[in-house]
Order: structure tokens, then sequence, then C-alpha cells
């Protein structure tokens, strides 16, 4: 029952919807939510998607949820999500956790939240294997250190990263 009156509460006050796209393989919705600390899971309405989602979809789902406030992260692939996600939608926290990165990610980059509220949290090294992808993350880093946006390149395992910023940044 306490638990219960504490959601109704939280919602009364603040409904902070947090959508996280995960990636290729291991990183699947289900394993992304297991990354989440539970008090982000008790204080947010989580919803965990594929990198292979549609945004349409999940511009449809976001739109049957009453919000105030709107969080973005994409690891990995779905990184990409969130790229056209912002293109899309207004969001006030996004977060690009060890991304790989689209061709056209100047089109969004208008949109991400100033300052803070948007973060690239990544390792450049873990993309040795993938020159295009490292080229286009120092890119985006410059772009984002430019607008004064969070920029975290650490040194750390690929699967590491989700965790991490969870516990660092959410």
């Amino acid at each position: 029952m306490k638990t219960l009156i504490k959601k109704i509460l939280r919602e009364q006050i603040d409904n902070t919807v947090l959508v996280v796209f995960g990636g290729i393989d291991y990183a699947t919705p289900e394993w992304m939510f297991k990354q989440i600390p539970e008090t982000i899971k008790d204080s947010k309405t989580v919803i965990t998607k594929s990198y292979t989602s549609k945004t349409d979809d999940v511009v449809k789902e976001l739109n049957k949820i009453d919000y105030n406030r709107l969080e973005v992260v994409g690891f990995s692939a779905g990184g990409k999500r969130v790229f056209e996600l912002v293109k899309a939608i207004k969001i006030d926290f996004l977060g690009l956790i060890d991304p790989s990165v689209p061709k056209d990610w100047k089109a969004g980059l208008d949109k991400f939240p100033p300052g803070k509220d948007s973060i690239l949290f990544f390792d450049n090294s873990n993309w040795n294997a993938w020159k295009e992808i490292q080229e286009l993350q120092k890119d985006l880093k410059e772009a984002m250190e430019e607008k004064g946006m969070e920029v975290k390149d650490i040194d750390l395992n690929h699967d590491e990263f989700p965790k991490r910023f969870f516990d660092d940044y959410l």
C-alpha cells in the first residue's frame, strides 16, 4: 500500500518518462531494463525499446501517456533511434551511451536539449573495428562540446556503459 501511495503522489507531482533504446545482440530491452537502478524505476515511467523500433510507433506510444518530462537514451545501435526521435518530438534530456552514430547526425543536433541535458558518454576506442562510426563519434563530440553539452570519453568496456550511465547521470 505504501508503494502504491508513493507512486500516485509521484504521478501527481512529476511524471517523467524515460525511453531507453538498447543495442544489437545482448543489449535487448530486457537486458537494458536490468541495467537501470531500482531508484530510477521507482521514480520514472521506464519504457525500454529495441534498436529496431520505429520512431513513429514510439511517438504514438508517448502521445498516449501524460508526462511532463521526457528523457531519451540510446545505447550502441540504439543511439541511432535517439537521433531520429529528437527530430520528431521534444526531448528534455538526451543521453547517447557509447552510441553508433548515423551519417546524418547533424540534422538533429539543433533539437538536442541545451547544455548538460545532452550527454555523450562513450569510449571511442570501443569502435576500432568500425572506423566510420569512430570518425562520426569524434565529429559529434566536437560539435556537442562547441554547444556546451556534456561529453565524457572514458576507458570502459562497451557492455559496462549502460549501468554506469544510469548510475552517474540519471
